[in-house]
């Protein structure tokens, strides 16, 4: 299957290839497409996960729209033509 992941603000200029297409094996979820992302483009690594593997707290994704938080989490099931949205934090005032 085929996941679009989109990053917006901070770290978009760290992809080659905005937004990505990941093919994905049927029935995973969006802690694998993070990785499959990480595993493509390395340099965001830092920038979505903690030294110890889990996701920073104050990263966000967007699963077609919805906050994967209010779902199953990480763990949120995708499916085929799902678009993901990862929204790192933005500073400013």
């Amino acid at each position: 299957m085929n996941v679009t992941v989109e990053v917006s603000f901070s770290f978009k200029a760290d992809l080659v290839d905005h937004p990505v297409t990941l093919a994905l094996a049927e029935e995973e979820d969006v802690n694998t497409a993070l990785r499959a992302l990480v595993a493509k483009y390395p340099q965001v690594s830092l920038r979505i996960f903690t030294d110890g593997g889990d996701v920073h707290p104050y990263i966000n994704v967007l699963k077609n729209g919805g906050n994967v938080r209010f779902q199953r989490g990480f763990k949120t099931a995708l499916h085929d033509r799902d678009h993901l949205t990862i929204v790192p934090p933005v500073g400013g005032g």
